[in-house]
């Protein structure tokens, strides 16, 4: 009945007896029948209870409802822009990183494979959030999600804990003005993630021309000194080599901005004129453009295990849409 309806993601969901949403409602101190959210585009409302049905539907446990509830508030502010993001061709998927003691209390994991599957957590939370966006805001294939191949990030959401305690620098939430007792959820949309690996370069130097590369890629949407936030995840064993070498995070951004650039001409031909618009000077084909136009554009997150691995995960929205809104990356305080 759920897939003839179109109530479920294709795969198989819990089933959302009155029962287990009264349980799954205990994780929260807000009322069932608060509207968290209008969701584009089908403009479906959404209660605190139907948060809760869906959160039974993904395997969730009670505990998971303040982020995901903290979740659904970020991606709702209007500079997100979540309609242009769940209707354009360009497949985007929704990120989440968690600060704070919560993280640890619902066994959110931030080590080895904490983007991928096997922790329930991690896993159900990001269902959820996609059953909400894509059912009861009504966005499918082929309308009006138009998102031409699409990928599994469409159909459950990445959602990770920053690993604080193995990174050598304060955690993102405390950069961005929180304690680190505060409880926090950054939300993003973009993707799909570049794996940057380095196996091989015996110094910093090596690994920092490994990102340069990487993150200056011709492909993605966001480059040509695009006025929006793009996102790394940073393992512990790159992000302590970096801070080993002297740079902060602050130094680690800016040098991207100056190093991770290629010719206008190298990028698809609209660059030219996009970048002269965004950094304020004149560019033309030979001019080596930086990917973001301001260095505060890079936000940094450590996560993950050992292994010589990252991922950059590209914004959505066209370097040739001059219309736009810079401030992609939403954080928000988890309430009860």
């Amino acid at each position: 009945m759920f897939f003839d309806k179109g109530w479920s993601e294709g795969i198989p969901i819990v089933p959302p007896t009155p029962e287990k949403v009264a349980a799954m409602l205990k994780g929260t101190t807000r009322k069932p029948d608060e509207v968290v959210w209008v969701v584009p585009p089908r403009n479906g409302v959404l209660t605190v209870e139907l948060v809760a049905t869906y959160a039974v539907m993904a395997g969730c446990k009670p505990s998971y409802m303040p982020v995901i509830l903290a979740a659904l508030d970020a991606l709702k502010q209007p500079e997100l822009n979540w309609p242009g993001l769940t209707t354009t061709t360009h497949p985007n998927g929704i990120l989440v990183v968690v600060n704070g003691p919560i993280a640890k209390k619902i066994g959110l994991a931030s080590g080895t494979g904490a983007a991928g599957g096997m922790y329930q957590a991690n896993a159900s939370i990001g269902y959820a959030l996609s059953l909400i966006t894509d059912v009861v805001g009504g966005s499918k294939p082929p309308l009006p999600d138009k998102s031409t191949l699409g990928w599994s990030g469409n159909m459950i959401a990445t959602v990770v804990a920053e690993n604080v305690d193995d990174s050598p620098w304060e955690p993102y939430s405390v950069e961005k003005g929180f304690s680190k007792d505060d409880n926090i959820v950054t939300v993003y949309a973009g993707g799909p993630p570049l794996n940057i690996a380095d196996h091989s370069s015996a110094d910093v130097s090596g690994v920092l021309r490994t990102f340069a590369d990487s993150v200056s890629y011709a492909g993605q949407n966001s480059t040509c000194a695009i006025d929006r936030d793009v996102v790394i995840l940073l393992n512990p064993e790159f992000a302590k080599q970096f801070n080993d070498a002297g740079y902060t995070k602050e130094k680690l951004k800016e040098w991207l901005w100056q190093n991770a650039r290629k010719p206008a001409g190298a990028y698809p031909d609209m660059c030219p004129e996009c970048a002269s618009k965004s950094l304020g000077i004149a560019v033309d084909k030979n001019t080596p453009v930086p990917t973001v136009s301001k260095p505060e554009h890079f936000q940094i997150f450590v996560v993950g295990g050992p292994g010589r691995h990252a991922q950059y995960w590209p914004t959505f929205a066209h370097f040739k849409d001059t219309t736009i809104q810079d401030k992609t990356v939403i954080t928000v305080k988890i309430k009860g």
